[in-house]
């Protein structure tokens, strides 16, 4: 044991547990500081909770509803008999076979909790798990630097964006798994100095290996955080080697770790839907493999195994890595969901549909140091300890994969700053633990108590601003999933089809049962032009007709590669044949889609012959109005009672002026090419005439042929259209 000076004198089991849970506890309850605020917003509220806050939670959702109303309809529940009846009739949705949906439905199967007060509040609850193997690993620094580390792992910037209430996603427990796997391996590595017994080492295994297999099935990712583990534990492991006779200890222990952390990898990879047997095979490997004969551990046998296995794992690991692009810094297009298939690597130059992700834009080295540790000079500390920390003890060395994913966020995007996290949280409570030693020869203890207090407040205060300030709207509005939920109530049935752009298809799918074409894991470039040029297209007849070829299960990419690009659309712009389908047909438009309106153009303006993108017409959103006058960004202002446009470099006049909530239009110059659209939400658009003939604005001013579209629902958040 390191560091034995600084240990509390009953630094016991039943103390540390204690201080785990006050710091568990301290954590989930400044997240509540967010469901606090929305409390002032009644319009976020649905079935007393507030809504979901980031827009890939609806697919687990989706599966976690379907998984509860199967286990309330097993126990003959008479209150949920109608969504029971109504999900039988459609196929299980793909997140139905996701551990979180399973967790969820479980959860509130058995708590008096309501399925969304769960998927709201189960992300802090759960995220804030890491604090227990933050402060196992960091146990031997003492009471209050252990304590420290498990704040910082909490509430670190990064880490609350995605462990915030509402953000339900895998991202809760995927550094719980991830560093709790390496808080076991130092665990079992500690025990090496104590003589226990071999029943304790064997369960010490059982729960590690049974744990990966757990973590691979919970987030398929993972498997790079346990070959990072692999590689470092191979390091050390040869390391060892040289010195065979003097730590053959050690040497049979990493034998041990290797032998089970390559197997269970290897069968989570080539057998990912079979990870609960996993789970229970590497339980009782735990058990097995202190008991495997002892020359299976001599020198060539092992060698020969783990060349065998790591062979295999390359094998298995390069191809995914290289398909996906997940991690790979040298290939940006690294989202799984996102990827473009290999039936894309045709003629046709598709928008990358990472062009419109925020999340994967470069992160600036300064809001990366932000986000990881609160400030440039914290990371400096971060590093500084680190480094410290691992020349003290090389075994820390293992939790170098996630520095390493961390920093990928420099060059892949932000999503990646999370991981680095755990290292920063255990780093800074490390040099916290060395800062007692260096204290300790002040014998004025109102200065040391004063520094220690200054320290841990000043780098744990960021963390406690930002969680203020970060107050996040959720995806949608109460009067939109209203909306939604009442589809199915009067107008759809499970099977029929919702043409939506891919941000809403997740809510769509929970909230009204229907089919999407695209949604969170189905959005390439390809697979969103059809939809985009549906909703850009000036000509009602071309979108109504792409409607109908999606519903019928045929593909516009087919189309174009059988008659060529332009012959299709001319075919897709004659006179609409009324051909009966059998599953009806919506188009949903969402207000709130209009902010991204020009992104969603850009996938169907593009040139698919040469990639060329022609340049958007104006569109600019109100920031400020003060009466009639409304400014923009760009110093860019417009006077609604004269119509007049004022800017830097130009002054002119609008067209007319739409209130869309009023539904009056005032004329002000008929010769512009500039109009201004008054929204129902108090912000005014300022646009060119162009976009007021597309698809989507005409559906917006209920100006769509009622020949082709019939009007279902509308409120001031949504309008709803069925295809006749």
């Amino acid at each position: 044991m390191l560091w034995k000076q600084w240990l509390p004198s009953q630094w016991t089991n039943l103390r540390f547990l204690s201080l785990a849970f006050i710091v568990f506890a301290f954590s989930v309850i400044v997240r509540f500081y967010y469901p606090w605020i929305l409390s002032s917003y009644p319009q976020y509220f649905y079935q007393n909770t507030p809504l979901l806050n980031t827009h890939d939670s609806y697919f687990y959702a989706q599966g976690a509803k379907y998984l509860l109303a199967m286990l309330q309809e097993s126990w003959q529940s008479s209150k949920t008999a109608t969504i029971a009846e109504n999900l039988a009739l459609m196929n299980p949705p793909k997140s139905a076979d996701e551990i979180l949906s399973l967790l969820s439905a479980f959860l509130a199967f058995c708590l008096p909790l309501s399925l969304e007060q769960i998927f709201f509040y189960l992300p802090g609850f759960f995220g804030s798990l890491i604090v227990f193997p933050i402060m196992a690993i960091t146990r031997n620094f003492g009471a209050i630097p252990c304590a420290f580390s498990g704040i910082l792992s909490a509430i670190s910037v990064s880490y609350y964006n995605r462990t915030l209430f509402g953000y339900y996603d895998t991202d809760m427990l995927v550094l719980v798994l991830g560093i709790g796997i390496g808080a076991m391996i130092l665990r079992i590595w500690d025990f090496l100095c104590r003589p226990i017994l071999d029943s304790k080492y064997a369960r010490n295994y059982a729960i590690l290996f049974a744990l990966c297999a757990f973590s691979l099935g919970f987030y398929a990712n993972l498997r790079y955080i346990l070959f990072g583990y692999i590689l470092i534990l191979s390091l050390f492991f040869f390391n060892a080697l040289r010195f065979f006779n003097k730590e053959s200890q050690t040497i049979l222990f990493l034998s041990q770790i290797l032998l089970g952390l390559n197997l269970i990898l290897i069968l989570g990879i080539l057998y990912p839907k079979l990870h609960w047997i996993w789970a229970i095979f590497g339980f009782f490997l735990g058990f097995v493999v202190r008991y495997l004969p002892k020359f299976f551990y001599s020198k060539p046998l092992f060698c020969f195994y783990y060349v065998a296995n790591f062979g295999g794992l390359l094998w298995l690991l390069l191809p995914l890595l290289l398909k996906n692009n997940y991690l790979n810094p040298f290939f940006l297009k690294f989202f799984q969901d996102s990827l473009e298939s290999s039936e894309d690597t045709q003629s046709f130059h598709y928008l990358s549909v990472l062009d419109s992700i925020a999340e994967v834009s470069k992160l600036g080295f300064m809001e990366f140091a932000y986000r990881v540790s609160g400030g440039i000079e914290w990371f400096a500390l971060v590093v500084l300890g680190f480094i410290w920390l691992v020349f003290k003890d090389k075994r820390f060395l293992i939790f170098l994969p996630f520095g390493i994913l961390g920093g990928f966020s420099l060059v892949l995007g932000l999503r990646f700053s999370f991981y680095a996290v755990p290292i920063s949280a255990i780093s800074l409570g490390f040099l916290l633990f060395k800062a007692f030693g260096i204290l300790e020869s002040l014998h004025h203890r109102i200065l040391k108590f004063a520094l220690i207090v200054g320290f841990v407040c000043l780098s744990v205060l960021p963390h406690l601003q930002h969680i203020k300030s970060y107050v996040v709207a959720p995806i949608l509005e109460k009067s939109e999933a209203e909306i939604l939920e009442s589809l199915p109530k009067h107008f759809s049935t499970p099977n029929d089809f919702a043409l939506a752009w891919w941000d809403y298809g997740y809510m769509i799918g929970y909230f009204s049962n229907l089919k999407t074409f695209i949604d969170g894991g189905k959005h390439s470039g390809r697979q969103n032009y059809p939809i985009s040029l549906a909703l850009s297209s000036t000509d009602e007849i071309l979108s109504y007709n792409i409607a109908k070829t999606l519903s019928n299960g045929e593909s516009l990419e087919s189309l174009f590669a059988t008659q060529g690009i332009r012959p299709t659309l001319e075919i897709l712009q004659s006179k609409p044949k009324h051909t009966p389908t059998q599953n009806a047909l919506f188009i949903i438009l969402p207000l709130k889609m209009l902010e991204i309106f020009p992104n969603i153009m850009r996938f169907s303006s593009i040139n698919l012959d040469n990639g060329e993108i022609p340049k958007n017409g104006f569109f600019a959103l109100s920031i400020q109005s003060v009466g009639e006058k409304i400014r923009f960004h760009n110093g860019i202002s417009l006077d609604l009672t004269s119509g007049e446009v004022v800017a830097q470099d130009f002054h002119t006049q609008i067209q007319k002026s739409i209130d869309l909530k009023n539904k009056t239009t005032r004329i002000f110059y008929e010769k512009s090419g500039l109009v201004a659209v008054l929204l129902p939400n108090g912000k005014t658009l300022l646009c060119a005439q162009s976009y007021l003939e597309s698809f989507y604005f005409k559906g917006l001013l209920e100006q769509l042929d009622s020949k082709l579209f019939q009007k279902v629902l509308k409120n001031d958040k949504i309008i709803i259209y069925k295809l006749l």
